[in-house]
């Protein structure tokens, strides 16, 4: 859906048009124009509503005295009342991030948002840079090893990764072409365990395929991984170690979290979400750490601008864009997200604020304070 307000010259007053439209409702709206309107002048649109919210920038010049123009708005906005939220948080973030020169090339890119992805509450170039060098560790870039990670740069690698990329910040994520956010070298292992009989040493590089795991039973002249000792677990991806207690690990559970990490690389967004919940639950064991993995579509990374969490929370209860703009007006919403980010203790941790959807997380502030 598109609204347009109209105005005619340099007047302040006008009428809304919503389209998809007809020519008739076209008809309509012009003529009441000419009722309330006061002054002389071709008309102009003077403020656009959309779900998509920086499409008023690139439909504002439309020629609203051609029918090919309005038949362009009424295509554009069919295909936006046709769009998940996704794909709209895509749409903004590819106009931002392609040329456009009028409605032909908006609507060329409403026909492409299969070329685009988006990377999660990345809407920065230091979020960037840490997105960038966790899912590094898992394509194999030897630029970004665990080691130098305190050290690390992000807001720079963010920013040389923009520059080889280009993109868009918006406030739901980055979005920049799928070719584009393609790993530039191979996978790498997530998890290296060293795995010990008397006399003999194996190590095995997870996640591993069932005919790897069979030769390395083999070389232990073992049926069951049960007769190995686990005497290193190593993790290969940055932080893993930090926030995951090797307790009660076994081969198995190593090379099912081993899947789940990897697994995470391939969703945008997801790695830094895993790390960001290992932050706030602080599991007591490996299990609890691979069980966490395994739910994490129960957490959710969120902004930590509290303002835009006010607008989250709203958008969330289903507020839509057109009503979230009224609201401008009247709102505090920075005091909103900061009652809400109470409310639902948002945790704040080195890789973002994280909450728990089912339910918050438990609220530690009595006993800190009786500590």
């Amino acid at each position: 859906m598109i609204e347009l307000h109209l105005t005619r010259g340099d007047n302040q007053e006008g009428v809304r048009l919503r389209f998809p439209t007809t020519p008739a409702e076209i008809g309509e709206a012009f003529a009441l124009l000419d009722t309330v309107s006061r002054y002389a002048g071709d008309v102009r649109i003077l403020d656009v509503k959309s779900p998509v919210a920086n499409i008023g920038q690139y439909v504002r010049y439309a020629d609203l005295n051609s029918r090919e123009d309005m038949q362009k708005l009424n295509t554009l906005a069919e295909r936006i009342g046709g769009m998940s939220k996704r794909q709209r948080d895509i749409f903004a973030g590819a106009l931002d991030a392609e040329s456009v020169n009028g409605l032909d090339d908006v609507l060329r890119v409403s026909e492409s948002l299969e070329e685009y992805t988006i990377i999660p509450n990345v809407s920065s170039d230091t979020d960037l840079g840490k997105y960038v060098a966790a899912a590094g560790l898992l394509h194999g870039d030897p630029r970004f090893p665990e080691k130098a990670w305190p050290y690390l740069d992000f807001a720079k690698i963010g920013a040389e990764y923009y520059a080889d990329r280009g993109g868009a910040y918006t406030y739901s994520g980055y979005v920049l072409r799928k070719q584009s956010a393609e790993p530039e070298q191979k996978e790498d292992s997530v998890i290296r365990l060293q795995l010990e009989t008397t006399g003999t040493v194996c190590v095995l590089h997870l996640p591993a395929e069932e005919t790897e795991l069979d030769a390395a039973k083999a070389q232990l002249g073992i049926t069951d991984f049960a007769e190995a000792r686990i005497e290193a677990v190593e993790f290969l991806v940055p932080y893993l170690e930090e926030h995951i207690p090797v307790d009660c690990v076994s081969v198995e559970s190593a090379n099912e979290l081993a899947m789940a990490v990897r697994e995470m690389g391939q969703t945008d967004g997801e790695l830094l979400k895993y790390l960001a919940v290992l932050s706030a639950e602080q599991p007591e064991d490996f299990p609890a750490a691979l069980d966490l993995a395994l739910e994490l579509d129960d957490y959710e990374r969120v902004p930590d601008d509290q303002e835009e969490y006010g607008k989250q929370v709203l958008r969330r209860f289903g507020v839509d864009e057109d009503v979230l703009d009224i609201l401008e007006l009247y709102t505090d919403f920075e005091r909103l997200g900061e009652a809400y980010m109470e409310e639902d203790d948002v945790q704040q941790t080195e890789f973002g604020f994280v909450r728990r959807i089912s339910t918050p997380f438990p609220n530690q502030t009595q006993s800190q304070q009786s500590m």
